[in-house]
């Protein structure tokens, strides 16, 4: 997988990103780059800087050193052409709650600039996409946490986007609903070519997902490599989960 991965071209290119907020360092010189097409997991315990360095990424803050290019856009130089390579699912997505589905989607599109043409095609196709079409008209205020996750990430490719960013996209959903999304962005990553950048704290879930992974601890990068061969830095008896490998390198155990 990874001989693969080293193939492709790269798709985002951070080069020591930094953030300060007065004396504290949110995200200190960080530097990584994510291949075209593969899954990302970027993780870290609350306060390590993974939400900071996503706010970043997509220009919604400005570094204080450093930059990243998205899609050979630089992210200070040029933020609307790299913004718009990149569709975000924020932690908390927030929707009208008295529109339906379909009419939620058609409001961001608008915004998005998309025209109503290819809008209203594109809509129900994402509706099916994320197994939300016998819902489409049906208002969000009656969705579960997982309909809503769902809807989200529908919104989140409504540009039809190169990547896609996604910020705890199982926090708080059953396990039936957890393993949906799973598949979803194995989906959307293996079949339909979309980079995929996710955070979460269900580790159990990374190594289903993840083609490589990087770790953060209090603003820093301390790790950055497949899950096997993270589990065999640290020389992890056979086996042994990725819980047991992130916790070994946060210097937990």
């Amino acid at each position: 997988m990874y001989r693969r991965m080293m193939a492709m071209s790269t798709i985002i290119d951070v080069r020591n990103l930094t953030k300060r907020y007065g004396d504290l360092v949110a995200v200190d010189h960080v530097s990584y780059e994510i291949h075209e097409g593969e899954i990302f997991g970027l993780l870290g315990p609350n306060g390590s800087g993974k939400t900071t360095t996503i706010l970043m990424l997509v220009g919604l803050i400005n570094p204080t050193e450093g930059t990243a290019v998205i899609s050979g856009y630089d992210v200070i130089k040029q933020p609307l052409e790299a913004r718009s390579s990149v569709g975000l699912l924020p932690e908390n997505a927030g929707y009208y709650d008295n529109l339906t589905a379909r009419q939620n989607l058609s409001y961001y599109a608008d915004l998005a600039r998309v025209s109503r043409v290819l809008a209203r095609k594109s809509i129900d196709e994402l509706l099916d996409l994320v197994g939300l079409s016998d819902w489409k008209n049906t208002k969000v205020q009656a969705f579960s946490r997982g309909m809503r996750q769902r809807l989200g990430i529908a919104q989140s490719l409504i540009r039809d986007p190169e990547i896609l960013i996604l910020d705890e996209p199982t926090q708080g959903i059953d396990p039936e609903g957890t393993r949906d999304i799973r598949e979803l962005v194995k989906e959307l990553s293996k079949e339909r070519g979309k980079t995929v950048v996710l955070t979460t704290h269900l580790l159990h879930e990374v190594d289903k997902l993840c083609d490589r992974v990087a770790i953060m601890k209090q603003g820093k990068l301390i790790a950055l490599d497949t899950i096997p061969n993270l589990t065999n830095q640290i020389k992890a008896e056979e086996g042994a989960d990725f819980e047991e490998v992130f916790l070994r390198f946060q210097g937990v155990m």
